[in-house]
């Protein structure tokens, strides 16, 4: 109990400060982010996954009239999937649903670097891996840095780690966990 109660104040703490030294009052605020990402993996499993999408951002906790500590996101993705059976590879195309949230470093010089977490359902139009199913879940975690060419538009580029799986519904042999790492990135609006 002590912990969390700790936790609260440290957190409370933070919120104030920030909120204190806002040269606005502007304490929350709304963006869109466009990203493409590929993501490859090293493993004996060899997929390779190309994902572009769309987010809407909600942005907490401003520091700066143009720069935020958080930021909470929902968003689109579609998804081009391949697995090593086959040459040429044909693609699984999916469609999925996400959530996701980052914490930001201070500025420097227009810069900032950004650690983020990215969880996300996707429906495929086939089963992938081709020995698993159409429904999978999958995160994304990884970080970043950004830059701010101007007060409304922010350009960024990120390394993930990805995975996807469904949890095992089936065994692991119907349907395996996948793991990439890839490179994205996208521009705030």
């Amino acid at each position: 109990m002590d912990k969390k109660i700790f936790v609260a104040i440290i957190l409370l703490c933070i919120i104030n400060v920030c909120i204190i030294f806002s040269q606005e009052s502007k304490i929350l605020g709304f963006n869109h982010r466009i990203t493409i990402g590929n993501y490859n993996s090293y493993w004996n499993d060899n997929i390779g996954i190309l994902e572009s999408g769309y987010d809407f951002l909600l942005n907490i906790l401003y520091i700066k009239p143009e720069y935020n500590i958080f930021d909470f996101s929902i968003g689109l993705s579609c998804l081009f999937a391949f697995d090593n059976i086959g040459n040429p590879r044909q693609p699984v195309f999916g469609l999925g649903i996400n959530g996701s949230m980052r914490l930001y470093s201070p500025i420097i010089k227009r810069t900032r670097l950004f650690l983020e977490g990215i969880m996300s359902l996707v429906i495929y139009t086939e089963d992938y891996p081709q020995n698993g199913t159409m429904i999978n879940g999958g995160w994304h975690l990884g970080g970043g840095i950004e830059y701010n060419p101007e007060n409304n538009t922010k350009l960024f580029t990120k390394i993930l780690w990805f995975h996807t799986s469904n949890n095992d519904v089936y065994g692991r042999d119907r349907n395996p966990s996948l793991n990439a790492l890839g490179l994205a990135a996208g521009i705030q609006l």
